[in-house]
């Protein structure tokens, strides 16, 4: 659940009432396909995290793989536009990289196939399964195993760690990229609640997985920021996306008033960068490596 002490009493007033609203809606769909995809290429354009994600990625993991060979699992790849900059990454080290993405999005797979078949060689072999990830069509291990931003979609978030560490290599890693449960995601939370039947899974929840376990990890948070400049006042096309994107839901399928009380807290939350209107938007990276 959003962390309280998080917001002021206008704030948790807000959240408390979206609350309701939603709980009271007959009806409240994810974002089909094609809205997902379109609605998350537009959000990630109005971010700076995936670039600073990219350099860490490419700093701490992908310097360090097998000069020889390397198996990559990317879980929820999404349209492939993080994981084609890190295979370029991997490509200028590794000798041989066998890359897989498991991505149940169709249109999100057929784009990860495009863009990463571009660098298809005798030095790299790209595969990608269409399927949720559990269904484990693959049988083979991972050097490195990624969930950028995918856990929150699993229907059983614990479970799919648990396959995950077990599709490592000795010596493989695995990284996991998710968010802190900080105000940009209270939202989200309460929409993934009604739609998926359960709370939604953040940064203390990987980091409690680990430690039930007795399993040594490493976190490390990235500050972000993302523009939202187009968002309010007079809102753009783009704008509407980046807050459906933000609410997993079209905001034009909500009743009015369920809309207006989603953009004051969305307001409320905001700051002020020059001429820029931003909100926060940190990740947590999670690392552990097999032994």
């Amino acid at each position: 659940m959003w962390a309280i002490e998080q917001h002021n009493t206008d704030q948790i007033d807000l959240i408390e009432s979206i609350d309701l609203a939603v709980t009271d809606l007959k009806e409240l769909s994810p974002l089909n396909d094609g809205d997902y995809a379109l609605c998350l290429e537009t959000f990630e354009e109005n971010s700076d995290q995936r670039l600073a994600l990219l350099d860490w990625l490419e700093a701490k993991i992908i310097s360090k793989m097998s000069r020889r060979s390397s198996s990559i699992l990317s879980v929820g790849c999404g349209p492939g536009t993080l994981d084609e900059q890190l295979l370029r990454s991997a490509k200028t080290r590794t000798e041989h990289i066998a890359y897989l993405g498991i991505e149940p999005n169709r249109i999100e797979a057929a784009h990860f196939l495009k863009k990463m078949k571009a660098q298809k060689s005798d030095q790299v072999d790209i595969s990608i399964l269409i399927e949720p990830f559990g269904d484990q069509s693959f049988d083979q291990s991972f050097d490195l195993i990624l969930f950028v931003h995918s856990l929150y979609y699993m229907d059983d978030r614990n479970k799919a760690i648990d396959l995950a560490l077990n599709s490592l290599t000795p010596g493989g890693q695995l990284v996991i990229c998710i968010a802190p449960d900080e105000a940009l995601n209270a939202i989200a939370n309460l929409i993934w609640q009604r739609q998926m039947g359960q709370e939604s899974w953040f940064s203390d929840d990987v980091r409690n997985y680990f430690e039930a376990r007795g399993l040594e990890f490493r976190k490390t948070q990235i500050d972000a920021k993302l523009n939202v400049s187009d968002c309010f006042d007079f809102p753009t096309e783009a704008g509407r996306r980046i807050i459906d994107f933000i609410i997993q839901t079209r905001t034009d399928k909500l009743p009015n008033s369920l809309g207006q009380m989603i953009f004051e807290f969305l307001i409320s939350i905001c700051e002020t960068d020059g001429s820029k209107t931003k909100l926060s938007h940190p990740v947590d990276i999670f690392t552990y490596k097999n032994s």
